[in-house]
């Protein structure tokens, strides 16, 4: 029989890391009706290098106090058929990088989406969370 592992309570809004991006300490929704996660990008294009095919893109957009006008380009990524909560359709390009939640360093896969218009950049999902966090929704901010 396998040892329960005991996982840390974290709230509806947490600061996270994710130092592929630059980011540290940005605030991030945490949903557990998304099964995934997402972060706001203000522009991606798909280029071909070499007979390779990159994705390049800025995360977040000028208006943010976090934006830092640097282009983040990379040939690592898939592109996926993603339902919004408003029940839409639209393909996304989905990136793996590192997330950092209270301490716990996560390997996850973010979807670039335009999140102008929400009140937060960033979005995790139940699927990067499950495995270490439980989620209290009357919290915010625990670490």
């Amino acid at each position: 029989m396998q040892k329960a592992v005991e996982k840390a309570i974290i709230g509806r809004l947490e600061r996270v890391d994710i130092p592929a991006f630059n980011l540290y300490g940005i605030e991030a929704k945490i949903d557990t009706g998304a099964y995934n996660g997402a972060i706001h990008v203000s522009s991606i294009e798909e280029t071909i290098k070499d007979g390779k095919t990159y994705i390049k893109f800025l995360v977040l957009d000028e208006e943010h106090p976090e934006f830092k006008d640097i282009a983040h380009e990379t040939a690592e990524f898939e592109k996926k058929l993603i339902k919004s909560s408003t029940g839409d359709s639209e393909i996304r390009f989905i990136v793996s990088v590192n997330i950092s939640i209270k301490g716990q360093i996560i390997n996850a896969k973010l979807s670039l989406s335009n999140r102008k218009e929400l009140r937060y950049p960033i979005l995790i999902g139940r699927k990067i969370i499950k495995k270490y966090f439980l989620v209290d929704p009357s919290k915010k901010f625990t670490y």
